[in-house]
């Protein structure tokens, strides 16, 4: 494991500043956003065509009392383009060494969508090192998914054809910027970054469905599991998390979308930062 250092830059709120390093893991370079400090740490892992960004709004309310990671997933941001087979089994693998590398202990895991999903394989497999785990808006709790989103985003090439898409991730359109409308514009000119979310997408969401499922797995898994919502999620359907409503503590997130976390950040803060505090709880 080598370990490179890329400055401070700003992150989110310009009061606020977040290392950034890039960890070689056994040849696959994950990029991270590191903020905070303290015995505690959260990994924060976002969904398909994100990337560490994804949690600019909540990524220093959460590091005010602990260390706080936001990663680049592999074949996102600037992390490697290797994604193995792409499917979420391997690119839960591709970074499950991470911990070890950060030196980091026990942990608390938050997920996103595809990311969630992700979460939720290496909770499977190295469960042993999780405090609580906490998955948003996410893959993986059913087999309905609109992959509307991602497939317009790999074909729009013009601000004018990236907007519509953007906007399906908000219950409020108006939250959609020119901003956030641009990163996606930019990201996507990348040729490897486009074969390898479409290799992500065909390998995990083929034909429209989700590929893998673990609400038959829940039970298999010793640390406390959250999931938080939005109330008006167009992507992963939040009858998802209602239907497990009697048996995992679920958070709903009024007025927002698939990205309740962006949408809602102030509503998400407060509900992510009560289930750190007392992940047993709910």
């Amino acid at each position: 494991m080598t370990e490179k250092a890329e400055g401070i830059p700003s992150y989110g709120n310009k009061s606020a500043r977040s290392e950034v390093k890039t960890i070689d893991l056994d040849g696959v370079a994950i990029r991270i956003r590191q903020m905070g400090d303290g015995e505690a740490t959260v990994l924060l892992l976002h969904g398909l065509g994100g990337d560490a960004t994804s949690w600019t709004l909540n990524q220093k309310a959460l590091a005010a009392s602990r260390r706080v990671i936001a990663i680049d997933l592999p074949g996102h941001g600037g992390s490697s383009r290797s994604i193995g087979d792409g499917d979420i089994p391997a690119i839960a693998g591709l970074i499950a060494a991470l911990p070890d590398a950060l030196d980091i202990g026990r942990f608390d895991l938050v997920g996103l969508s595809m990311g969630g999903a992700v979460a939720l394989e290496l909770a499977l497999h190295h469960g042993d090192r999780l405090r609580s785990l906490t998955c948003v808006s996410s893959a993986g709790f059913g087999e309905e998914i609109n992959t509307d989103f991602i497939n317009g985003y790999l074909r729009a090439e013009t601000m004018q054809a990236m907007r519509p898409n953007i906007s399906i991730l908000f219950h409020d359109e108006r939250r959609v910027n020119d901003a956030m409308v641009s990163y996606a514009v930019m990201a996507r000119q990348n040729p490897d970054f486009r074969a390898g979310i479409r290799r992500m997408t065909d390998a995990n969401f083929p034909d429209g469905t989700q590929r893998y499922t673990y609400t038959d797995r829940l039970q298999d898994l010793d640390m406390p599991v959250h999931l938080i919502w939005g109330r008006h999620d167009r992507i992963a359907p939040p009858a998802h998390a209602e239907r497990l409503a009697s048996t995992l503590p679920v958070t709903m997130i009024e007025n927002a979308g698939h990205m309740p976390n962006v949408e809602a950040a102030e509503a998400f803060n407060e509900a992510l930062e009560e289930i750190l505090q007392d992940p047993s709880s709910g």
